[in-house]
């Protein structure tokens, strides 16, 4: 599937031919729903070496969510835990151990004016367009694209049953969204191997 089946999919489901001007509409509410809800671990990127300015970091343009950060100074390298906004002291230690995020920035609590981070983070998924055919979850969750956009359609046109029954197709299909991003992030077997007895 792609944007244009998805158009045409959503459409064969409405039997409607009145709505396809507010099609690609339904798709972008969808998407927002969506791209707030899946964090498709598999997608992780790393940005290595990035300099702290002030104890703050710009984040990447496609930067949806952090994964983890890692600040080296010297010879060490180190994981740093969140701290909320709200919750980081008037004085901090000298050395970085959180990080928090404020106004679009990373903010390195504690860093020195020579210290560098990677930070490890997913992206956004890029919405569907004329120029964007496919994203991962149109790849790898059609289904899911499909009923979110067309529970916006029954919104749309106040369809009260059609509402009660996307909504919990969405909310299935979601959730085995969920599902298959985490199995695909993780190894099919280790390496142990049990062995018969001779």
């Amino acid at each position: 599937m792609n944007y244009t089946t998805l158009k045409s999919g959503i459409a064969d489901y409405l039997h409607r031919d009145n709505l396809t001007a507010q099609i690609p509409g339904f798709i972008e509410l969808a998407e927002s729903y969506l791209f707030r809800e899946l964090n498709v671990q598999e997608l992780q990127v790393s940005v290595a070496g990035t300099t702290i300015a002030g104890g703050y970091g710009t984040l990447p343009t496609d930067f949806a969510a952090v994964a983890k950060i890692t600040v080296s100074h010297g010879s060490w390298t180190t994981n740093l835990d969140y701290m909320a906004v709200a919750d980081v002291p008037s004085t901090v230690n000298t050395h970085p151990q959180y990080y928090s995020l404020e106004k679009n920035q990373i903010r390195i609590i504690g860093a020195g004016a020579d210290q560098a981070y990677t930070l490890f983070y997913t992206p956004k998924i890029p919405p569907l367009s004329g120029t964007v055919a496919t994203n991962w979850i149109l790849d790898n969750a059609s289904e899911l694209y499909l009923y979110a956009s067309c529970l916006e359609a029954a919104r749309y046109i106040r369809d009260a049953g059609e509402i009660s029954a996307l909504s919990q197709a969405v909310m299935l299909a979601l959730e085995s969204a969920r599902r298959f991003a985490e199995r695909r992030g993780q190894p099919s077997s280790g390496s142990l191997q049990i062995r018969p007895r001779r």
